[in-house]
């Protein structure tokens, strides 16, 4: 019988933060597992329920084959320098997982506070655009119902690394599911400390251009149009293109499907 109550799945390959992350998690009283896929393979043993499955192409890709392997009630999407058990609470996975169950629906995602780089507000940005407050909330670090990710498809394959999360959230509400912003579940991640040359964030540009397309009706760049009061961009309730699902094919583990971006290892 499955009893594990939440996955954590992040594209990964900063093997030398992987047993801190796992250590920062022992304050959580429910039961989880962690999958990290990536190229680079932990030269040490993994703890009991902790998965690191090769695959050599994009990040959003990998989090798709994490996401189709994870067996948890919940998934939370997450990153390999993520640190879930400091102060004030060490506990923010376990009070995330207990707020989901408190609203019995299996559509509501639940948004984790991330400190990051040391700011205690910086989940106040997470909006569809940052920082605009009457835009879409979206889910960093977010925790959502297997079952609702399955029927919402998982990420579209014309992501390469970041937004696509963004884009699932989004497609979330056009499905009748809501966001809750736990104040109370604590996490922390220092991006700036655990800088890596590969990183996901070399193509924001592109992702983020992908999920404007996707909901904006006026496409990328309206928002930063001069000419424009941010709060005359509008914004579409339902996706404005059709998704395209990554297929799970016998290479799927080494041949990225869609844009994949130039000059990093996974090509």
């Amino acid at each position: 019988m499955n009893d594990i109550q939440v996955s954590l799945v992040a594209s990964a390959v900063r093997t030398n933060v992987w047993q801190y992350f796992w250590d920062s998690l022992k304050e959580n009283k429910i039961n989880y597992e962690v999958i990290f896929v990536g190229y680079r393979k932990p030269e040490f043993q993994l703890p009991e329920n902790f998965r690191w499955i090769y695959a050599n192409v994009k990040p959003a890709q990998c989090y798709e084959i994490g996401f189709r392997a994870a067996k948890g009630e919940l998934i939370g999407w997450t990153a390999d320098d993520a640190d879930y058990g400091k102060a004030p609470n060490k506990n923010g996975l376990e009070i995330g997982y207990n707020r989901y169950k408190s609203f019995n629906d299996y559509k509501m995602m639940i948004a984790m506070r991330p400190y990051e780089d040391g700011s205690a507000n910086v989940w106040k940005f997470h909006h569809f655009f940052g920082g605009k407050e009457n835009t879409p909330v979206m889910a960093p670090f977010g925790l959502m119902s297997n079952q609702f990710m399955k029927e919402l498809g998982g990420y579209d394959k014309g992501f390469i690394g970041g937004q696509s999360e963004n884009d699932l959230v989004m497609r979330g509400f056009e499905a009748g599911g809501r966001v809750f912003v736990d104040l109370e579940a604590h996490l922390w991640v220092n991006h700036r400390l655990h800088e890596h040359p590969n990183k996901f964030r070399a193509y924001y540009k592109w992702d983020r251009e992908v999920l404007e397309n996707a909901w904006v009706p006026t496409g990328y760049g309206s928002y930063n149009d001069r000419s424009l009061n941010w709060d005359q961009v509008q914004i579409s309730k339902t996706r404005l293109k059709p998704l395209e699902p990554f297929i799970e094919t016998p290479d799927w583990t080494t041949v990225s499907q869609g844009p994949k971006g130039e000059g990093m290892p996974w090509n």
